[in-house]
């Protein structure tokens, strides 16, 4: 939580401090060159640029690059390099732009004690060259900068404010999505809760008719032949019904992420499609059927459908540049499966990784058998043989 909470912020941060660096440059750079290029304003005699003028006018740009990870430092710094060269006589140029830039991050990022604060210290510290400079202050002097600092300041502030307005409304905004959500999630609570109530009513109901008119073929089935044969076939579509209703109910109370689960297991109607998409991954399937294909049960389907499944996908993992078939024998009361491939076989111990070891406890389940191993000639086959009826099993 903690590294996706200030990724975002150090985000931000990294674009302003770029920003920054670009803009102190661009002081550092005009302030020295404003120092051979006296504005007309100043009417005093002041010094010729130096090494220490130069200086004071690249510290006075670096104060800026700086100004949003140091603030408070960047404005005491920043005012003493911009106004220190006009103390010792120097002309005044744009290095005076600096303060005024830093004195506006340090009102919008610092709370108002912090920033009223530092910004008084500077108008201090500007008013004590004022006092001790080289040239007497007019009216117009204090004027000027006070109303150049005090607009930096309150520009700043009001950005600050208005940050603070957007943030108050982003949480204002997210505390009341949070409230719906829960109150959704409680009304879908008390639906489940009626639907279950529902569903143990259903069930209960079900499999008390189940009761009741089962127990009663059972007292007719000698007396009475007919009306017990009657009273099955309503067992019967009660029980139908009663799981017909049952898996609506359940399908409701399925949370939707699990929708894509309500679809029908695959069979072995579902091996072409399987074989079509695994020649579309860039293997050469062929898929072959022999014999009259007969009707399985479901799970026989199913365990036969994943045998293929894995075959291939070991096929495609571990085979190489190889070609695989598909064989499905019908023999009267099984069925039997092959997949090969004529890739390059498997290393030593290699077989037993394939994941084949729960396929093949499944095809047991069922009274089948699987093998895998190398083929006769290169290659890897994995065949099993599965009934086709219980009796057969």
């Amino acid at each position: 939580m903690q590294r996706t909470a200030t990724g975002p912020r150090s985000a931000r941060w990294r674009w302003t401090a770029r920003e920054d660096v670009v803009l102190g440059a661009l002081v550092a750079l005009f302030a020295v060159l404003s120092l051979w290029s006296t504005p007309s304003f100043v009417d005093y005699d002041y010094r010729e640029p130096d090494a220490l003028s130069v200086g004071l006018a690249v510290l006075s740009g670096a104060t800026v690059a700086v100004r949003t990870r140091w603030p408070l430092p960047a404005l005491a710094v920043a005012s003493v390099a911009s106004l220190l060269p006009v103390q010792q006589g120097y002309a005044q140029g744009v290095a005076t732009l600096a303060p005024l830039l830093v004195a506006y991050t340090v009102a919008a990022v610092r709370p108002l004690r912090q920033s009223t604060v530092a910004t008084a210290c500077a108008w201090l510290l500007a008013a004590a060259v004022l006092l001790t400079g080289p040239f007497e202050p007019s009216p117009a002097d204090w004027f000027g900068n006070t109303l150049l600092l005090g607009t930096a300041f309150g520009v700043g502030r009001s950005v600050r404010v208005r940050r603070q307005q957007t943030a108050g409304l982003e949480e204002r905004n997210r505390a009341l999505l949070e409230a719906r959500e829960a109150r959704s999630r409680a009304v879908e609570v008390d639906e489940r809760a009626a639907i279950a109530r529902e569903m143990q009513d259903l069930v209960t109901h079900g499999l008390t008719a189940l009761t009741v008119q089962t127990a009663a073929a059972r007292r007719l089935l000698r007396t009475d032949p007919d009306t017990a044969e009657e009273l099955l076939r309503t067992v019967e579509r009660t029980g139908q019904d009663a799981i017909a209703d049952m898996r609506r109910i359940l399908g409701v109370l399925r949370p939707p992420s699990d929708v894509a689960e309500l679809r029908p297991q695959p069979g072995l109607a579902d091996i072409d499609d399987l074989v079509t998409q695994v020649r579309a991954a860039g293997l050469p399937v062929e898929l072959v059927s022999v014999g009259t294909a007969a009707e399985v049960e479901p799970g026989v389907a199913l365990t036969a459908y994943r045998l293929v499944q894995e075959a291939l996908r070991n096929c495609q993992q571990h085979a190489g540049r190889a070609a695989a078939t598909v064989v499905l024998h019908w023999q009267p009361g099984s069925l039997s499966l092959a997949v090969e491939d004529d890739g390059r076989g498997v290393r030593d111990g290699e077989a037993e990784g394939r994941g084949l070891r729960s396929l093949a406890e499944r095809v047991q389940a069922y009274g089948g058998r699987l093998r895998a191993g190398p083929r006769g000639g290169g290659g890897f086959a994995v065949t099993a043989t599965l009934p086709t009826s219980r009796s057969a099993a």
